[in-house]
């Protein structure tokens, strides 16, 4: 077995960087499908093509993660990063998915504030990772972290009245409500996705302050 030192610690921090901004593109997609649904179709494809290159990345890392010798953070926590990055990627396609499988024409505008929100969380996620480097810049890693925790408490919050929107106008149109109820749902679990990817990087500047 080959192992590397100072390459593969770059290597990681790449990785990481590269699948930050992959998942940040991914966001920016899902938000211009709920902005401008009638290019849904070439939006979700390219959400797909995202996912396909968040995959590779995260087979790389795992390939990369048994040959080196020391890492540049813990390796479990090299793993729950790489996860959570490519968790709240796949939630992304997940959520196009479901916008074509239900042939949505019409957006409600708590899609559009989730879809925000989800794309400023992914921003902010990309920072904190491209901070990771050196220590110098963990203060401002811990800001993008709190930042996303606020975003993720926004989302719960735009959940809540969204549902209740839908129970309150959707009586008589359980079909609207079923698949809506779905969308949103999707949504919000993709900011807790990026909210458990900042999870991860918090201990990790803990670790290594």
């Amino acid at each position: 077995m080959n192992f590397s030192f100072l390459p593969a610690e770059v290597r990681f921090y790449d990785y990481f960087e590269r699948a930050t901004a992959n998942l940040l593109e991914a966001a920016k997609l899902q938000q211009g499908l709920f902005d401008h649904v009638e290019d849904m179709e070439d939006q979700a494809a390219q959400i797909t093509e995202t996912e396909h290159r968040g995959d590779f990345i995260v087979h790389e890392v795992m390939e990369l993660l048994p040959r080196t010798l020391l890492t540049p953070i813990d390796n479990d926590d090299i793993q729950h990063l790489t996860s959570s990055i490519d968790d709240a990627l796949d939630s992304i396609e997940e959520t196009a998915a479901s916008v074509l499988i239900y042939q949505i024409t019409d957006i409600r505008p708590p899609a559009r504030k989730l879809a925000r929100l989800i794309t400023e969380g992914a921003n902010e996620l990309h920072h904190a990772v491209c901070g990771l480097r050196d220590k110098k810049h963990f203060k401002e890693v811990r800001e993008h972290i709190v930042q996303i925790n606020t975003l993720e408490n926004n989302g719960d919050r735009v959940l809540r009245d969204a549902l209740a929107e839908l129970v309150a106008t959707c009586r008589d149109n359980p079909f609207d409500l079923i698949r809506w109820k779905e969308i949103y749902e999707r949504l919000e679990e993709t900011t807790d996705r990026i909210e458990d990817a900042g999870d991860v990087l918090e201990r990790v500047i803990i670790a290594n302050a």
